[in-house]
């Protein structure tokens, strides 16, 4: 029987080291899921360790834990709750881009869906942001924050070509991992996105939770697509057997601008010339943004089964 302290390993990976009750996890402890989650058809590792509380079969993270105190015997003791339901909690994150030098950001639509607030993190200011068009079909969204951008992306007015050499900027699994934009390297792997979506280009330039409606730009430091998925391990099972490597998708550029032009926004020229990885890096850093998504209990509650929140907030 185990009872008091020790580590258990469950035959999916997790791992959990702390206090036991009758055969039961109970008490404080560490818990490591080694789990995926999928959701809106995209597939999310896990692995984040988290310290805190089992109770009533679930696991709780100790800082989103209200104070509890002892019952009487035979009394019905509620569940632990989170705290209040009005407080707004940083529940998801996103990259988004600059595009004109007052104020105006590309980002993903699921990355702001069902935002009560979002929020622009720029050189150690947290500024509001108003969105200013969706466009869900295409999963996209304009956003105005009332700052003036170091830099700015333009966009591509060209179509992208097969195997064109391309870079993505973003803040993948937020700020968990660090607080400085990442940038991978691939190519366009196709010009058309899963199912023949000619809106959509695939590359194979690596993607992860967090690099959402970031810029995928050309060697000249123009936009031609924006990161908005990866090919869903459960989908690519189902449906060709096999485990999907490096299949990612990005929206392609015109479809930003037509979405810019249609709310009045005009953006710069692009560049012609080809320019050094010293002035990407400069412009990556520069005009890609962490956004934050802040949330009240009740919204995170209602949007947790539909996006992908931070791993301390899921159900």
């Amino acid at each position: 029987i185990m009872h008091g302290q020790g580590t258990l390993t469950s035959s999916n990976g997790d791992v959990y080291v702390g206090e036991f009750k009758n055969n039961e996890r109970s008490g404080q402890g560490t818990f490591t899921s080694t789990n995926r989650t999928v959701r809106n058809g995209r597939i999310y590792p896990t692995g984040i360790v988290q310290n805190g509380i089992w109770r009533e079969n679930r696991f709780l993270v100790a800082n989103d834990i209200a104070p509890v105190t002892e019952a009487p015997p035979g009394a019905r003791v509620s569940p632990p709750a989170l705290a209040d339901s009005s407080e707004l909690l940083q529940a998801a994150s996103g990259s988004g881009f600059s595009v004109t030098y007052d104020g105006y950001l590309v980002t993903n639509n699921h990355v702001i869906e069902g935002c009560e607030n979002v929020r622009v993190h720029s050189q150690g200011r947290i500024i509001d942001a108003s969105v200013i068009s969706r466009d869900p079909g295409n999963d996209l969204a304009v956003l105005k924050a009332d700052f003036r951008p170091a830099a700015v992306f333009a966009l591509r007015e060209s179509n992208p070509q097969l195997m064109q050499d391309i870079y993505v900027a973003g803040y993948p699994f937020g700020v968990n991992l660090s607080s400085s934009v990442k940038v991978t390297k691939g190519i366009v792997s196709a010009l058309t996105g899963l199912g023949n979506n000619f809106s959509n280009i695939q590359i194979d330039a690596a993607i992860q939770p967090g690099n959402s409606g970031g810029p995928i730009f050309d060697d000249s430091g123009n936009v031609l697509g924006v990161a908005v998925a990866t090919l869903d391990i459960e989908y690519a099972l189902d449906r060709f057997d096999a485990i999907p490597q490096n299949t990612n998708f990005g929206i392609k550029a015109n479809i930003v601008s037509n979405l810019l032009s249609s709310n009045g926004i005009e953006t710069t020229e692009p560049s012609t010339a080809t320019i050094s990885t010293t002035q990407l890096a400069a412009l990556a850093t520069d005009a890609t943004y962490y956004l934050s998504c802040w949330m009240t209990t009740a919204q995170i509650q209602e949007m947790s089964s539909s996006k992908v929140l931070f791993y301390e907030l899921r159900n």
